[in-house]
């Protein structure tokens, strides 16, 4: 019924853990497809004692190209009725899969979409990310939420991708995931979600400077959406989603970035700001008023970052 697509790279600490959730699954008639992205660590050991010992798992170690091809490798393994990815440090709750597959059985639905929890290193409960239920597929796809953007919170019918094509984008590490929702959403007759928090996505806080490794390759996703509503002939009738997208993940999120980046005076982020800007300045088909005040405003709320030494200075006795 479900062939659930894991891809692993370097994650010893994490990924057993990761599997046996889905070997735990209440749903049994799992297939679980484990890409190995050219691990250097203990990673491939495990994958293959698991593999050995349980039949209805796939292990397969590829050289080193990215989530995104691990991703596309498992689409085309998959032989299950219904897609899952799961990233490899993060796990399911036990009744997640049989759950979503019943709705989608019920309801005729091309994808399910669950809340989902997040966790630190302890398994402390850092938020609940609920899924309000929407009319229809338009209404959920919806960018500004924080369950539209991944794909692990969500099941797709195969023959939905298999029939429009659809995969990862190769070579981008930043909205990836996000663009394969647009496309799954767009091609999609049905969507409907469940308002539980199945999913268990850890939250890595360890490291503030990695968090702007390749964010701008979020705007080669937001060119291929553009181009992607081209080539189907409805960019007009997306283009506010379009500009959701710019200003969501092209502008607040990279702004946000910048300003933890400046805060804690990690090296390098002016020359991502000038980066940022270059490429912000190229959608100007896509600037709104409102795009463009909220643009300027991000931009001089990071400038006064810098005034606050001066303010110090000022008020010092």
């Amino acid at each position: 019924m479900l062939s659930v697509i894991i891809p692993a790279y370097n994650v010893e600490e994490y990924i057993e853990r990761c599997i046996k959730s889905v070997l735990n699954q209440t749903l049994k008639e799992i297939e679980i497809i484990v890409i190995d992205d050219g691990s250097k660590d203990g990673t491939s050991k495990i994958c293959e004692q698991l593999a050995n010992h349980y039949g209805n798992i796939i292990y397969k170690k590829v050289e080193n190209g990215g989530c995104s091809a691990a991703r596309n490798c498992g689409l085309s393994l998959a032989q299950g009725k219904y897609i899952a990815f799961l990233d490899s440090d993060d796990w399911a709750d036990e009744d997640m899969y049989k759950e979503m597959v019943e709705i989608a059985e019920n309801e005729f639905a091309d994808i399910v979409i669950s809340g989902f929890k997040k966790l630190d290193e302890n398994k402390n409960l850092l938020a609940n990310v609920e899924v309000d239920k929407r009319d229809d597929k338009d209404s959920y796809t919806d960018c500004t939420t924080e369950w539209f953007s991944s794909p692990c919170n969500k099941i797709y019918r195969k023959e939905m991708i298999k029939k429009n094509k659809i995969q990862f984008l190769l070579d981008v590490y930043t909205g990836e995931d996000m663009f394969f929702n647009f496309m799954c959403f767009f091609f999609s007759k049905k969507v409907v979600s469940i308002n539980k928090p199945y999913y268990n996505y850890f939250m890595n806080t360890a490291s503030v400077s990695n968090n702007y490794k390749n964010r701008t390759d979020i705007y080669l996703v937001i060119d291929e959406l553009i181009k992607f509503y081209k080539e189907n002939d409805v960019y007009e009738k997306n283009i506010d989603k379009v500009r959701e997208c710019f200003k969501y993940h092209g502008i607040m999120y990279p702004f946000d970035v910048l300003q933890r980046l400046s805060e804690n005076k990690i090296e390098g982020w002016k020359r991502f700001y000038l980066k940022i800007k270059e490429e912000i300045d190229r959608f100007e088909e896509l600037k709104t008023f409102e795009i463009k005040c909220y643009y300027y405003f991000r931009i001089l709320r990071l400038k006064m970052i810098g005034l606050k030494k001066y303010k110090k200075i000022l008020t010092r006795k």
